[in-house]
C-alpha cells in the first residue's frame, strides 16, 4: 500500500507545473498607479509609476519612468503596457492608488472592484484623490525624495510625517465602507504645488460611488481629531483679545446615541485633550490661574467649531463618522433599522462638550 502511495505521490508531482520566477534584475516594480478619465467615452487613462532596480545599493537615486495608456478596460491598458518595456511589470510593491479627480466625482466603484480582485495587488495599499489629476501627482518628484513615489508613500501611510490633516485610508478600509450601511467612505485630496511638491490637508466625503463634499483644511483636522485618538496638533484659544496655540498632547472623543425610540435623536459628544500652551501673542506672564481660563475659552471654541462641522455633514446626508453604523448594531430589527436610521438622520441633534486641560506653560517661567 506504501509503494503504491508513493507512486501516486511521484505522479502528482511531476504534474506541477515549473516555477514562475523572475530574476529582480529582469523586473520593473510598480510602486503607484494614478487612474483618470480618457478622452474618449467611457475610457480611462491608466498612469504606472515606475521604480527600476539599479543592482548597485551604492546608487543614491534611483531611475524612474511612467507609463500611460488609455483603454475601456483597466487590465487591458495594463496588458498593453507590458508591451513598451522590456522586463515583466511587478505589482508586488504597488502601495498607493491615485483617483483623478474626474474619476472620483464620477464613479469609483469600477475602480475598487478592479483593484480588490488582482490577485497581485495588497489590500493595505492607500488610496487618494489626484488634483488636478492622477497623472501630475505621480509626475511630483519631491528634491528630499531618493526612491520613486516613496514621498507619496511615507506620507499617506502616516509612516514619515504626523500630519493632524493626513487621513490612510486602506484598500480594505475603502471597499468596505463603500458597500456598507452606515458608514460612508472618505478619501484624502493630493493637490500638485508645481513639480517638485504636493499637500495633503483635506479629505472627500463621498457616497457609494463619487464626491459628494471636500472639507476644509481645518475640518479635516477636526474629523481626525475625533475619528482617532491621540491626534497631534495644535488648536486655538481666545482670551481678553489675546491669541493663544495649545498642543494636543493626549485627546480622544466618545459619543452616545440618546432617546431614539422617541422620533427625535441626540447624538452627544464628550471630547477629552490634556495639552500644552505652545504660542501666546502677547509678552504678559500666563499664572496657572490663566491657564485654567485659557483651557476653558478652547474647550468653548472646540465645541463651536465641532458642532458646525456636525451640522454641515449632516445637511450633506452623509455619515462619514459611522454614527449609522452604531445605530444599528444596538438595534436588531435587520429588515428596518436602516430605513429607521435614515428618517432619524434628517432632524438629529448634537450636544458636545469638549474638556481641555492645559498642563503648563511650555519652557518659559
Amino acid at each position: 500500500m506504501r509503494k503504491v502511495l508513493s507512486a501516486i505521490g511521484i505522479v502528482l508531482l511531476l504534474l506541477l507545473p515549473g516555477c514562475d520566477f523572475k530574476e529582480i534584475d529582469l523586473r520593473i516594480f510598480v510602486l503607484a498607479i494614478g487612474i483618470d478619465p480618457g478622452e474618449g467615452e467611457g475610457t480611462f487613462k491608466i498612469s504606472l509609476k515606475l521604480a527600476i532596480p539599479q543592482g548597485d545599493v551604492t546608487k543614491i537615486d534611483e531611475k524612474m519612468q511612467i507609463l500611460t495608456e488609455e483603454s475601456p478596460s483597466i487590465s487591458e491598458a495594463l496588458r498593453r503596457m507590458k508591451s513598451r518595456v522590456s522586463k515583466e511589470l511587478d505589482y508586488s510593491h504597488c502601495k498607493s492608488i491615485v483617483f483623478g479627480e474626474g474619476i472620483a466625482r464620477k464613479d469609483i466603484q469600477h475602480v475598487m472592484d478592479w483593484a480588490v480582485r488582482r490577485r497581485d495587488i495588497q489590500l493595505i495599499l492607500n488610496f487618494g484623490v489626484g488634483r488636478p489629476d492622477a497623472l501630475r501627482v505621480l509626475q511630483v518628484r519631491p528634491k528630499s525624495e531618493h526612491i520613486p513615489s516613496n514621498s507619496l508613500i511615507v506620507a499617506m501611510s502616516g509612516q514619515g510625517t504626523e500630519s493632524p490633516f493626513i487621513s490612510s485610508v486602506y484598500s480594505f478600509q475603502l471597499m468596505r465602507n463603500i458597500y456598507e450601511q452606515g458608514i460612508d467612505p472618505i478619501l484624502p485630496i493630493i493637490e500638485t504645488e508645481g513639480k517638485n511638491e504636493f499637500v495633503i490637508n483635506k479629505i472627500a466625503l463621498l457616497n457609494s460611488q463619487k464626491i459628494k463634499m471636500v472639507l476644509t483644511p481645518n475640518e479635516t483636522r477636526l474629523y481626525n481629531l475625533l475619528s482617532r485618538s491621540n491626534l497631534r496638533t495644535n488648536l486655538p484659544a481666545h482670551f481678553e483679545g489675546v491669541m493663544y496655540q495649545y498642543y494636543t498632547e493626549r485627546s480622544s472623543s466618545n459619543y452616545k446615541i440618546l432617546n431614539p425610540e422617541s422620533g427625535k435623536a441626540t447624538i452627544r459628544y464628550h471630547i477629552k485633550i490634556k495639552g500644552i500652551l505652545e504660542e501666546s501673542s502677547s509678552p504678559d506672564l500666563v499664572t496657572h490661574g490663566m491657564l485654567e481660563e485659557i483651557a476653558k475659552a478652547g474647550g468653548k471654541e472646540l465645541e463651536k467649531d465641532v458642532l458646525a462641522l456636525f451640522t454641515k455633514i449632516q445637511a450633506s446626508g452623509l455619515d462619514p463618522f459611522g454614527w449609522g453604523l452604531h445605530y444599528g448594531a444596538r438595534h436588531f430589527n435587520n429588515d428596518t433599522e436602516m430605513e429607521v436610521w435614515k428618517g432619524l438622520y434628517a432632524g438629529l441633534d448634537f450636544q458636545v462638550k469638549a474638556d481641555v486641560d492645559i498642563k503648563y506653560s511650555g519652557l518659559i517661567k
